[in-house]
């Protein structure tokens, strides 16, 4: 009975009957497939990884059947009760990821027609089955967001939390450093979990090191979508790390200040313009190690 595709499913799906349930579980065959759940849940989803699976399956059904080995009944029930747990699994899970690597740029729709345009070595994740009940987003790095009208509107990042209605903002998130600029409309910043900022129409706010700062802005929407980063006093390591993201590259920073304060801009086009417009007015000197490393020195 236990080893019924169907019941399984029924108890994938939590449509037993609480007596049903109540026997199923008092049986030597829930813990096994419990055993076997527990070895799927190591498989990472929803990337198809062959290998994981068949070392999954394996190692479940072993395990169950070292002890008697004459069960090729329930072996063949098990390997079953995988694939449809996996199935189910890979079905169920409806996450959609987009990432961007060194210098590159991309933009999806959601789906509720909102746009998210995303910056170097950032990415963006979010779960379409959810997405009538709870429009959020997990972000790591830095995106543009055109928010439509409707419900809250969540963004999640490893540094804080940014939630709307409808509007244009531009949410940055790294190691340390977490800035919010908005464009139209108005947007509430949580950072951990406990300080609340505002920002309406062309308002700008920056957590750095723990330190939070506001200004105000000009432009309606970030530079970095025309090919251009522009920072209003920004510690020079933010602005190093930024450079790398776009060209690739990595810098031996030497005896600079990496906290002295950077405002201006860069093109994305051309590292070596990069470095002039960035390092010159900083009078710091920049020297190519080889084609990927940089060292800087204080002049």
């Amino acid at each position: 009975m236990y080893g019924d595709n169907n019941f399984l499913a029924k108890w994938l799906s939590d449509e037993l009957t609480i007596e049903e349930k109540a026997m199923f579980e008092k049986s030597e065959d829930y813990r096994k497939y419990v055993k076997i759940i527990n070895c799927v849940d190591t498989l990472d989803t929803p990337t198809y990884n062959k290998e994981k699976l068949f070392l999954a399956i394996q190692q479940g059904i072993e395990k169950e059947t070292k002890s008697d080995r004459s069960s090729f009944k329930w072996i063949y029930s098990a390997a079953a009760a995988v694939l449809l747990i996996i199935g189910l699994f890979f079905f169920l899970d409806t996450s959609v990821k987009q990432t961007t690597n060194f210098g590159e740029k991309s933009s999806l729709v959601l789906p509720d027609g909102s746009e998210v345009f995303l910056n170097a070595k950032s990415s963006v994740k979010f779960k379409k089955s959810d997405w009538n009940t709870e429009r959020k987003v997990v972000l790591t790095g830095e995106a543009f967001f055109k928010v439509k009208k409707g419900s809250d509107f969540w963004i999640e990042t490893p540094s804080g939390e940014v939630f709307v209605l409808g509007t244009h903002f531009n949410v940055n998130s790294r190691k340390n450093f977490f800035e919010v600029v908005c464009y139209t409309g108005k947007v509430k910043v949580v950072v951990d979990n406990q300080k609340e900022t505002i920002l309406t129409r062309q308002k700008a706010y920056r957590v750095v090191d723990a330190i939070g700062k506001g200004w105000d802005i000009k432009k309606s929407e970030p530079s970095w979508l025309s090919g251009e980063t522009t920072f209003t006093e920004t510690p020079i390591k933010l602005v190093i790390q930024s450079i790398e993201n776009q060209f690739d590259v990595s810098f031996e920073k030497g005896n600079i200040d990496e906290n002295q304060l950077f405002t201006g801009s860069y093109n994305h086009n051309d590292i070596e313009l990069a470095l002039k417009t960035v390092f010159a007015p900083m009078e710091i000197s920049y020297h190519f190690k080889n084609k990927n490393s940089i060292t800087l020195t204080r002049e």
